[in-house]
């Protein structure tokens, strides 16, 4: 007997049955999955009450309460918004194929949409369980509602940023410049004017900080904060229809080992060089972000410990002069270390390549590593161009090479966390890191001497020094120096070691 071929339409797969698929495929790596809830919890731990002193300062909210609840929802926007951008662009071509196999794009999308609708609730439960540990929720239906709906909008930024966003690097580059601003320059902050109350999170976070607006008009920040949610998400979900629907090079091997080099680093600095997008974050993030940074910050006294002639004591700056000083290494680290995990991992299958085709791995990581360097230096130089337009440290060469020193340091701690977290646990530690240690534990600006823990963070040597070519005429951090420079070695050193390894044909 002979089996009788079907000639109808294949049905395909549940929705249920694809979502839990889709689920499951983001839980292949568990730390992803750990890392949604560890980070939200550490940011709302060792933030909160940074934040409040920052906003404070800057002349926004000034009571801790509000600021811990506010954190949460930033937090899981943040992570829901990542989230939900490698959730889509992994795997645009492989849901076309499935809609196409019979299982239809309407239920491919809302698959992938309802799955990551669990991971922005799992990065929500994580934020609202670590602000429930530090506080006693006044209101907390309004903060858990409001909380879950600022994660379910920038689920659809990030979706609607996977969907049309090829590029892995670009597109989450894209949701966490998106983030970046409209935290940090919305109300919490002291940030007003019309243009700032477009921004997704300005009204949700008036609602959690319990501030009237006062131009929210008649649906209220509630209702507004729904609008803003749902028509995030409708928009991502036209994006993956549209991004859906089925649709209707060798290199030769030249001479010489400075040759090979020379040549493998064109090419990674060409494949580079197309990125446009790329460039113009690198180059446009720091000019757009400490501009505005100086430009809300107040002139008002701040004690900073410092040593000048051997001597230390506490001298009182402007808050102004020290908040365009700390914003070179925070800016420069950010994208240094973002740059050094996209490109070790997105070199992994071609150095691989360029091995069988008679490259050594030395010669490799000194091409990877030359384009890493470049992006340090770059964003370092912009940084520095920039604030030097309203602020003028001491010493311009001891300041500079701090800065150089703190981004190098932070490019290479991307290059050795990207292969071993993966693209999204490594993401998220690289957004978390500088965060924590530049922006919080060594920012000055919150603390006159950074904390006991500070010391044994990878910018602490760094920004010593860096403080000490901005406010005093003599170099006293010179053990700072030697611990800055341990760093950079040692995770320089790590990464080599590592990158050897990937470079061997039987890591594949």
């Amino acid at each position: 007997m002979t089996a009788t071929a079907s000639t109808g339409p294949q049905k395909g797969p549940s929705l249920g049955l694809l979502g839990w698929r889709y689920l499951a495929e983001y839980a292949r790596r568990p730390l992803n999955l750990v890392l949604l809830v560890v980070v939200p919890v550490v940011f709302v731990t060792l933030s909160a009450g940074a934040i409040a002193d920052f906003a404070d300062a800057l002349g926004g909210i000034t009571d801790l309460g509000p600021i811990e609840a506010a954190t949460a929802g930033w937090a899981a926007s943040l992570l829901a918004g990542v989230a939900g951008f490698f959730h889509v662009t992994g795997s645009r071509e492989a849901d076309r194929r499935l809609a196409a196999a019979g299982a239809g794009t309407l239920r491919v999308v809302a698959a992938r949409l309802t799955s990551a609708l669990g991971l922005a609730a799992l990065a929500g439960i994580g934020a609202l369980g670590a602000l429930t540990v530090r506080t006693d929720l006044a209101d907390a239906p309004r903060v858990v509602g409001v909380t879950l709906l600022m994660a379910v909008t920038y689920l659809g930024i990030g979706a609607i940023v996977g969907a049309l966003v090829r590029s892995e690097l670009n597109g989450s580059l894209v949701v966490v410049f998106v983030w970046l601003f409209d935290v940090f320059f919305g109300p919490a902050f002291g940030g007003s004017g019309v243009v700032l109350r477009t921004f997704p999170l300005h009204f949700p976070t008036l609602v959690v900080t319990d501030v009237a607006s006062g131009h929210a008009g008649p649906l209220g920040g509630v209702g507004l904060s729904a609008l803003w949610a749902v028509g995030a998400l409708l928009a991502g979900t036209a994006a993956l229809v549209r991004t859906t629907r089925p649709s209707p090079l060798a290199l030769p091997r030249p001479a010489g080992r400075w040759r090979r080099i020379a040549v493998a680093l064109r090419y990674g600095f060409r494949d580079y060089r197309r990125n446009l997008v790329l460039w113009v974050l690198l180059v446009g993030l720091p000019v757009a972000f400490i501009t505005l940074s100086i430009a809300v910050t107040p002139n008002d006294p701040t004690p900073v410990e410092l040593i000048d002639g051997g001597t230390r004591s506490l001298q009182v700056l402007p808050m102004s002069d020290l908040h365009g000083a700390i914003m070179v290494p925070i800016t420069a680290g950010f994208l240094a270390g973002l740059a050094g995990l996209f490109v070790a991992l997105g070199s992994a299958e071609g150095v691989r390549r360029l091995v069988l085709a008679g490259y050594r791995p030395l010669e490799i990581l000194a091409a990877r590593l030359g384009v890493i360097v470049f992006a340090a230096l770059l964003t370092t130089g912009v940084s520095l161009a920039v604030t030097g337009a309203s602020f003028t440290p001491v010493d311009w060469w001891v300041f500079g090479l701090a800065n150089v020193l703190v981004a190098l340091t932070y490019g290479m701690l991307g290059v050795l966390i990207g292969p071993r977290f993966g693209l999204l646990g490594g993401l998220y530690l690289m957004l978390a890191l500088p965060f924590i240690d530049v922006g919080i534990a060594q920012n000055a600006m919150f603390d006159a001497a950074p904390p006991a823990w500070a010391v044994y963070m990878p910018a602490h040597g760094g920004i010593r020094v860096m403080l000490d070519g901005a406010f005093t005429a003599s170099f006293d951090e010179l053990a700072a120096f030697g611990l800055a420079l341990t760093w950079l070695a040692g995770v320089t050193v790590l990464a080599v070691a590592q990158f050897r390894h990937l470079a061997s044909p039987r890591a594949g």
